[in-house]
């Protein structure tokens, strides 16, 4: 950005130099999310940071797990319970009420104004959550990040980022926290992934020791038609079943018809029409490691080095350095 943030965000030079004054945080503490209809998750965090935004005088910049929100990144997991906004300068990183305030080095080129939020730039919020997100949620915000474009808030299309921007921007950071974790997340990255489910798939089989498959490639029939499935090792293609899989041939609320299901199941039979067989998992079998690689083996795939698990300050179970 060549404007300073300071002249593009109201309240930027009082977030960076200042702390905010008692009554505005007082009424902060009073702020709770209005009732939530049955929506996503990304959805509800959204109304949980307009109900925020509505009880102040001022404007806040979003950060984390919220801007990953306006910018319309997945998460895999639970989105936070909190809205996450910059902290002042000299404050220390804490929740009071619906907020959770978080201190960081961020500069005036690390904002942006995408809609009616100011928040932390595509890149930077992709940097955070490599750096604070377990390994498996940042790659799946990495692998939508790192596409061409992404869809923000209100359905206006950026540019995505270059890895070697992410790269950079990581080792410019002054506290060096989570850096190595981050940077093999940023590397394991492939925008090729077409959900969260495939990244979630991708992840747990690196961890079991399967070799890395090809992502999407062209498989063609025998009449010349093409299909592309999810995974394809040398034995075996794999394919994510989630929900939204079926669900986006259909009207909203209906159920897979038995038509939907046919052609599922003839397109599978053409993919084994090619000479390898075919794996089916579900996100239960995707967050289940034993499952997955019984999946995995019961079709050929064989394992190349041993699994390398090891539990992070997550708690998590994730590949080890």
């Amino acid at each position: 950005m060549t404007n300073s943030a300071a002249h593009l965000f109201p309240l930027a030079a009082t977030i960076a130099g200042a702390t905010p004054n008692s009554g505005l945080r007082a009424r902060l503490k009073k702020v709770a999310p209005r009732p939530l209809p049955h929506t996503d998750g990304r959805t509800q965090h959204l109304q949980r940071m307009r109900a925020v935004a509505g009880g102040r005088s001022d404007d806040l910049v979003f950060v984390g797990g919220s801007a990953a929100a306006v910018w319309g990144l997945p998460m895999l997991g639970a989105w936070p319970p909190t809205v996450e906004a910059l902290a002042g300068r000299h404050e220390r990183s804490r929740q009071n009420g619906a907020v959770s305030w978080r201190r960081s080095d961020i500069g005036d080129d690390d904002l942006e104004a995408v809609g009616p939020w100011f928040v932390t730039t595509l890149a930077r919020t992709l940097c955070d959550l490599a750096v604070s997100a377990p390994f498996v949620a940042a790659v799946s915000a990495l692998d939508h990040g790192l596409k061409p474009t992404v869809t923000a808030d209100g359905g206006r299309v950026y540019c995505g980022v270059e890895r070697e921007e992410l790269i950079d921007l990581l080792r410019r950071r002054r506290n060096d926290r989570g850096r190595t974790r981050a940077l093999a997340a940023i590397g394991f990255a492939d925008p090729a992934a077409a959900s969260s489910g495939e990244s979630l798939s991708r992840v747990q089989a690196y961890r079991l020791g399967f070799p890395p498959p090809l992502l999407h490639p062209r498989v063609d029939d025998e009449r010349g038609a093409a299909e592309h499935p999810h995974f394809e090792w040398q034995t075996a293609y794999g394919e994510f079943d989630g929900v939204d899989r079926y669900a986006r041939a259909l009207p909203d609320g209906a159920r897979p018809t038995a038509d939907v299901i046919w052609n599922e199941r003839r397109r599978e039979d053409r993919l084994r029409g090619r000479g390898k067989a075919v794996a089916r998992w579900t996100w239960e079998d995707a967050w289940n490691p034993p499952r997955l690689r019984s999946i995995l083996l019961s079709v050929g795939v064989r394992p190349v080095r041993r699994a390398a698990f090891s539990p992070d300050a997550f708690g998590e179970w994730v590949m080890s350095a």
